[in-house]
């Protein structure tokens, strides 16, 4: 495979003009998809695979008991879930040139980007899981002569309707109105993700409630834009799009233990400075910055999620 090597093609040096060593922050999407997951471990040493359990409810015992017999029991039922962990990673590689004739920290702002490029590796990965939820619905409450529609309350309340038929557990408890003037009560709430090229749809929703108008700040995610009824919403430009024409948004509105994801171990920045025994480098001419972990993840109940699938607005 051929080596993806950094030369000073790409990255050149800022030679004879004014540089701004302090370099702009790189843009990157609200890494969202991955905050609702029961979060696992797999210990070392201990395979590849790992499993989660869920039992089922017991049937009611609605039968009056004669006196003196006991029931005749039941016997507890589980469901086994299992998924493989795969290996993550990617690295940069640059030469010395670019150590001596580049005024930028090269291998400093390498380890930034990857961060970076690993979050939303994953946050992808995570979105692209959920979007596969079984359980979806077209919207049908909009006006825009599309199917589905565009985001309308209804839609909204009748996902939070199934939800509730299938004993799906809210995630966010309720915030109870404070004195702030202009603030009301946020209700208990299943979590919501959203585009951000559809976010005016979610604010002309009958009822919309913005962060302003909670009464507490405290435990707003950094990415939410609002509430709707028994939804809380967050914000990403990597919520899932399709390409086909018109473009139909998926927004998956999510309850507790809807799904999980499972790491080996923490990932880490690894650096192989110039010279170093990682590399076959007798001349210190090369060196790289990369990282690497381990990760699975999957939907542990269709029936506690549901994926809303709208258009834009017109």
């Amino acid at each position: 495979m051929a080596d993806t090597l950094t030369t000073t093609t790409e990255v050149d040096p800022a030679v004879s003009v004014f540089y701004d060593r302090v370099l702009l922050k790189a843009a990157h999407p609200k890494l969202v998809h991955g905050k609702f997951a029961q979060h696992a471990r797999l210990a070392k040493k201990s395979g590849n695979t790992y499993k989660w359990r869920r039992y089922s409810n017991l049937s009611d015992a609605t039968t009056p008991l004669p006196e003196g017999i006991n029931p005749p029991g039941q016997k507890m039922a589980k469901t086994d879930l299992t998924a493989q962990v795969s290996w993550y990673g990617d690295f940069v590689h640059i030469t010395d040139v670019i150590d001596l004739n580049v005024e930028d920290p090269v291998l400093t702002i390498a380890a930034d980007k990857l961060g970076k490029q690993e979050g939303k590796t994953f946050d992808t990965l995570m979105r692209d899981i959920l979007s596969a939820c079984a359980s979806k619905t077209n919207a049908s409450g909009g006006t825009n002569a599309q199917t589905p529609t565009e985001l309308t309350r209804g839609d909204v309340d009748a996902v939070v309707k199934t939800l509730l038929g299938s004993n799906a557990e809210m995630i966010q408890s309720m915030v109870r109105a404070g004195s702030g003037v202009g603030t009301s009560p946020v209700r208990a709430a299943f979590w919501s993700i959203i585009h951000t090229d559809i976010m005016d749809d979610l604010e002309a929703v009958t009822g919309f409630k913005a962060v302003s108008e909670y009464p507490r700040q405290n435990d707003v995610d950094d990415a939410e834009w609002g509430a709707t009824g028994n939804c809380r919403w967050l914000y990403t430009t990597n919520a899932k799009k399709t390409t086909e024409s018109p473009v139909q948004y998926h927004l998956p509105i999510i309850g507790q233990d809807a799904y999980g994801d499972v790491d080996l171990s923490s990932s880490k920045n690894i650096v192989k400075a110039f010279g170093s025994s990682g590399i076959a480098d007798p001349l210190d001419r090369q060196a790289t910055s990369g990282w690497k972990t381990v990760w699975v993840a999957r939907i542990l109940n269709d029936s506690f999620m549901h994926i809303l699938e709208v258009t834009a607005g017109t």
